[in-house]
């Protein structure tokens, strides 16, 4: 193999091996009056994870519903904590978009857990513990109800 094919095989190994859509510098999350999620109420990392089928992962997503549970609840907000104090300020802030869904692809850092809050104009929850997973849906719906709020 004579030096420019190594040279053009190291180039196509490098673009090949950081050829992830998440490295594309684009960052993807919710905002108030969006309509571009889709899956309501359904667990989003089942999909939208790393080599998932969606080609885009996503580090904390899932859907926010009425006090009912009747149907998802735009426009809200979901707060993240670094601790128990959610007096503090949140550590990330995501906007529910107009079909009730959040999430975002910018990395968030489970691993020591952290504190979470849903908020409209009417109320505040707080979730009861610490979480070491974005994947909201993959309990609340399925194990616990669904998030929700007035």
């Amino acid at each position: 193999m004579n030096k420019i094919s190594q040279i053009l095989l190291l180039v196509i190994s490098i673009i090949a091996g950081s050829c992830d859509v998440n490295n594309t510098g684009d960052i993807i999350i919710s905002t108030h009056g969006s309509t571009e999620s889709h899956s309501e109420g359904k667990d989003c990392m089942e999909c939208h994870n790393s080599g998932g089928d969606a080609g885009l992962w996503f580090s904390i997503a899932g859907t926010v519903y009425d006090t009912n549970l009747n149907k998802p609840y735009p426009n809200t907000i979901v707060n993240i904590f670094s601790d128990i104090d959610i007096n503090d300020i949140p550590t990330e802030v995501l906007e529910v978009d107009g079909k009730g869904n959040f999430y975002s692809n910018v990395p968030i850092d489970w691993q020591n857990g952290l504190f979470v809050s849903v908020s409209s104009n009417n109320e505040i929850k707080n979730m009861n513990g610490i979480n070491f997973t974005g994947s909201c849906n993959s309990c609340h719906g399925v194990t616990v109800p669904y998030i929700n709020v007035e």
